[in-house]
């Protein structure tokens, strides 16, 4: 299940002042009202009280645009209308209304267009901007519907426009948006190079509410990164900064997003009390998508605690919300969300339902992130049900989407464009800085200083050139190398494998077929091809799975040596114990540490299970700061290492040991059992 995110588009711009502020200059505007004529001015009137209150308070926003609407249309006040339109859309968007929206976004952008083409105005450079956030509020629409190219491509317009009239608050607002954008379609380099970029103006401009919103969009890039920790730094930053200005919805997102960070780390009462806080605003001031999502958020919550009445209660009411404002990416969610539940109650009917029916709806709008969620479901319902090979197929789909998401490329990307943001904003630091400097330094040292400081600057620049460059061409070796040994896996699993698997199965149909009929020296050669080819076959087992570098984790060589011991002890009916790591273990080995330490193990277990007539034994992987300690001992016959004469696997096993600077230590005493005592150096 996945905990929902609210991502900010700041559709117009929210007045630099405070709460209460607003409220005085909203108060003296009523006022003036009441005494207007019924002009052109009252129309002005009536759509600047509909801007502010857009954000607060929407349905009072539509009041006045309606209003306004009305009175300019009686008056055919041109400006006015479009206006009226472009706020009414706004207001409409934020109450999840989005066909109403849309019809008022396009009037507005209709008569935008005519203003500036067929009439000359003193103020074309307004009705630009005008256009501008028209193009932004269409944008935001048909990202809601999931149109994420038409949504690109208006908000694209809008930055265009901001740019030419030099219009940096509007500039760093399409920025934002177009990041918006590639974050919903999990493109995180792409959204964090714009949200930076927008960051970088509103900093410059000390534009502290649009800050805010920047803050709270990087927020979630960390957050789906599963950076928790800088995810809530930015959260909290940026509801800090909503409640100083009084901003309910955004303060609603705010502790919606902390409450989200708070479930995936399991810590569900602090996420309850965030996401209860976040829909008592929503509520209060009529935020329906708003209000959608936090329900959401709320039903997994208690299914991950296991009350699913309460879950489903929830869930269905936010599906039915979404459904009205036929937001169509959040039902693709919501669908998936109910379905997990469905799956957590064994309810595999209903559970299938509505799984299909969200991925239908993920594939449909292109929604990444919901496809991946929804294939992981599929493959947990189809397992649980027994149908294994389609489980099979979900999964792998599943790894597909997952790949695409987070892959070492975007992490790359992720923290190039970090550093990018604290490298510039550094170097803007220290420039002023350089700035006052210079103001009180002698004339004769100004040109030494330049010089100086330009060699400086260019020798640092030089040598990041030159790390980055190394760091780009070792990347590509190690994912060059890392594709080598996944196609090598792949093929020889494919060609000798499935050819030794032939022999096998042919040489004991043969074996099966001659029972009876030939003599006893060409049974004798067929049952060794059979043992052979086995042995074969388990050999190049070991050989796949070394090769494949999705194995190279400490997990997975744990996992194969529970197989593999498992499997040998039970068949001699040894009683056996596993002291391996109950936590989940960050370790990466080579290709070579995890060969020579999963051999190692396989002789050792081997060679118990043959010659020591043990009862029991005792297998434990340990770790310290410096070393990895893999022990097997056995309480069997023991042997006198002197009297042995065939010593190839002792001998095998100290090679390895060697070979990854490790020490190997053998005591066994006779009648009482054998230990063997692997040291190496902790390579991760």
């Amino acid at each position: 299940m996945k905990q929902l995110l609210t991502i900010l588009f700041l559709l117009f711009f929210i007045p630099n002042q405070s709460f209460s502020q607003q409220l005085s200059f909203t108060d003296s505007l009523a006022d003036a009202l009441k005494i207007q004529k019924e002009d052109t001015t009252k129309v002005k009137t009536l759509n600047t009280l509909a801007y502010e209150f857009i954000n607060n308070n929407p349905e009072t926003t539509i009041n006045y645009g309606n209003n306004a609407l009305k009175l300019a249309t009686k008056l055919n006040y041109k400006i006015g209308i479009a206006d009226a339109n472009l706020w009414l859309g706004l207001a409409n968007t934020n109450m999840g209304k989005y066909d109403e929206a849309l019809k008022n976004s396009f009037a507005a952008l209709k008569i935008y267009d005519h203003l500036l083409t067929s009439e000359k105005s003193s103020s074309q450079s307004s009705v630009l901007r005008q256009k501008a956030i028209s193009y932004s509020s269409i944008g935001v629409i048909c990202w809601h519907q999931g149109n994420y190219s038409q949504a690109l491509k208006n908000h694209s317009a809008g930055l265009k426009i901001m740019e030419a009239l030099n219009d940096k608050q509007g500039t760093a607002l399409a920025l934002n948006n177009i990041g918006v954008i590639y974050a919903e379609q999990s493109d995180y380099p792409e959204a964090l190079k714009y949200y930076f970029a927008s960051l970088k103006i509103r900093e410059q401009m000390g534009d502290k509410v649009n800050i805010a919103v920047s803050y709270t969009n990087i927020g979630i890039i960390y957050a789906e990164q599963k950076n928790y920790t800088e995810g809530l730094k930015n959260f909290f930053a940026a509801l800090k900064m909503f409640q100083e200005i009084g901003d309910k919805r955004n303060i609603a997102i705010s502790y919606s997003n902390i409450g989200a960070l708070y479930d995936d780390q399991g810590n569900y009462p602090e996420a309850l009390k965030n996401d209860r806080a976040a829909l008592n605003i929503q509520e209060e001031i009529g935020d329906k998508r708003g209000f959608a999502t936090t329900l959401e958020n709320i039903g997994i919550n208690y299914s991950y605690q296991g009350k699913y009445a309460e879950a489903l209660k929830n869930l269905f009411a936010s599906l039915k919300s979404k459904e009205e404002m036929n937001d169509r990416q959040g039902i693709a969610l919501t669908y998936n969300n109910i379905g997990n539940v469905y799956i957590r109650q064994k309810n595999a009917s209903a559970a299938y339902t509505y799984l299909n029916k969200g991925l239908s709806l993920a594939k449909e709008t292109e929604n990444l992130e919901a496809l991946q969620q929804n294939y992981l479901s599929l493959a947990e319902l189809d397992s649980t049900e027994g149908k294994f090979k389609s489980a099979l197929e979900h999964y792998k789909s599943f790894i597909i989407y997952r790949d695409s998401l987070f892959n070492e490329e975007n992490t790359k990307n992720l923290v190039q464009q970090q550093l990018q943001y604290d490298f510039d904003k550094k170097e803007a630091v220290a420039k002023s800085e350089q700035q006052k400097k210079d103001a009180i330094i002698q004339e004769q040292f100004q040109q030494q200083k330049i010089i100086r400081n330009s060699f400086i600057v260019g020798s640092i620049l030089l040598f990041l050139l030159i790390i980055v460059l190394i760091n780009r061409n070792k990347l590509k070796r190690t994912v060059d190398m890392e594709k080598m040994r996944s196609r090598l896996s792949r093929d020889l699993h494919d060609d000798i494998g499935s050819t030794l698997s032939s022999i096998n199965i042919l040489s004991r149909t043969a074996q099966n077929n001659i029972q009876h009929s030939v003599d006893q020296k060409t049974k004798e050669s067929l049952e060794k091809i059979n043992e052979r080819s086995q042995r074969l076959l388990d050999n190049m087992s070991d050989i796949i799975w070394n090769i494949n570098p999705g194995n190279d984790t400490i997990e997975e060589v744990m996992s194969r040596m529970r197989e593999y011991a498992t499997t040998i002890l039970e068949a001699k009916n040894i009683d056996y114990t596993f002291n391996f790591p109950k936590e989940k273990m960050d370790c990466k080995l080579t290709m070579e540490v995890k060969n020579n330490l999963y051999l190692i193990f396989k002789e050792a277990v081997n060679n118990l299970s043959k010659y020591s007539g043990a009862r029991n034994a005792n297998l434990s992987l340990t770790f310290d700061d410096k070393n990895i300690h893999l022990k097997v001992e056995d309480n069997g016959n023991g042997f006198n290492e002197q009297e042995i004469k065939h010593r190839g696997g002792l001998s095998n096993m100290q090679h390895r040991a060697e070979e990854i600077k490790g020490v190997i230590t053998i005591n066994s005493v006779v009648e009482k059992g054998t230990v063997i005592d692997l040291s190496l150096p902790r390579y991760c």
